[in-house]
C-alpha cells in the first residue's frame, strides 16, 4: 500500500503546487514568489508532522515531496545568474534555505 500512498500523495501535492502557482501568478505576477512560498510553507508543515511524530508517507514523501520544489528554486536562481543579477540569485537561494530551515525548526519545536 505504501507505493500507492506515495503516488496518490505526490499527485495531489503536485496539483496543489500548480494551483498555488496559478493563484500566486495572478496575484503577484512573480513565479519566484510562488516557489518561495511553497518551499517555506512545505518546510513548516513537514516540521509540524515530524515534530508531532506523524511520519505518514502519504503526507511527507508524497504530498509534501511533490508540493515543495528544490529544482524550480535552482532554476529560478540560475535565471538570475544568467541575467547577471548575482545578488538576486544568491538572495533568493538564501531566503529559501534560511526561511525553509527556520520554519521547519519552528514547527518542529511547536508541535
Amino acid at each position: 500500500m505504501t507505493g500507492i500512498e506515495i503516488a496518490l500523495g505526490g499527485f495531489l501535492g503536485a496539483m496543489a503546487r500548480y494551483l498555488f502557482y496559478l493563484v500566486a501568478e495572478s496575484r503577484w505576477r512573480q513565479p519566484k514568489i510562488a516557489t518561495f512560498l511553497v518551499n517555506v510553507l512545505g518546510s513548516f508543515i513537514i516540521g509540524a508532522f515530524i515534530g508531532s511524530g506523524n511520519l505518514s508517507v502519504f503526507w511527507l514523501t508524497g504530498f509534501l515531496g511533490a508540493f515543495t520544489t528544490f529544482s524550480t528554486m535552482a532554476l529560478d536562481a540560475v535565471k538570475d545568474f544568467e541575467d547577471g543579477d548575482w545578488f538576486a540569485g544568491i538572495s533568493y537561494l538564501a531566503a529559501n534555505l534560511i526561511g525553509g530551515l527556520g520554519l521547519f525548526i519552528l514547527a518542529y519545536t511547536l508541535f
